[in-house]
């Protein structure tokens, strides 16, 4: 006890503040700290939750996390010179379900009457898509690809479309599906036309 103020002091009493109350040492201070990283650490986890890979919707919401990937590959081909007097171009492009579902493509289209799409299943054409609106439109098609399972996207561009043109060659090929990142992705095939 000191004599002087009356208090005690030492490892049984404890210090005191000027209202009497035990001062907190450096334990308490850690213990405060390593709560408030605890409680930041679950807030910052919370809150990333729903971008872990492979996951949609809300946690906890149900459902299922598998999702188809539509892969088209490349995604911009360059047709180089394409000459009027060759006439049709045709090229093919790998396509892939790189998701962990069913991916479904429901239909195509093209950005311009000049080109045309159809896509190649075990080994089975489907029918021709081209510019909405302009010829026949294939009604009622799907083709279902399991996942891991490829493709082929087979386009066609016929210089003729447009009679006598030359100079830079821009169309895309829209495939609409089921994958939820990407429902219409395209694919874009550029060049330039010459005689």
């Amino acid at each position: 006890m000191d004599k002087s103020t009356g208090k005690a002091h030492g490892p049984a009493g404890g210090q005191r503040n000027q209202r009497g109350r035990k001062k907190v040492h450096g334990i308490g201070l850690v213990m405060l700290g390593a709560a408030a990283v605890l409680v930041l650490t679950g807030l910052f986890l919370a809150a990333r939750w729903q971008y872990l890979p492979g996951m949609t919707g809300r946690p906890g919401a149900g459902g299922s996390s598998r999702t188809p990937v539509l892969r088209v590959s490349p995604g911009t081909y360059e047709l180089g010179q394409v000459s009027q007097a060759k006439g049709i171009v045709t090229v093919e492009l790998a396509t892939a379900n790189g998701g962990e579902a069913d991916l479904v493509i429901r239909e195509m289209e093209t950005s311009c009457g000049c080109t045309r799409a159809a896509l190649i299943v075990d080994g089975k054409e489907g029918p021709w898509f081209g510019m909405r609106g302009h010829g026949e439109w294939p009604v009622g098609w799907s083709a279902r690809l399991r996942p891991g399972e490829r493709a082929v996207l087979r386009v066609q561009y016929d210089p003729d479309a447009h009679g006598i043109y030359r100079g830079p060659i821009d169309r895309i090929v829209i495939i609409y599906s089921n994958d939820p990142q990407q429902p219409q992705a395209q694919v874009r095939l550029s060049g330039t036309q010459v005689p």
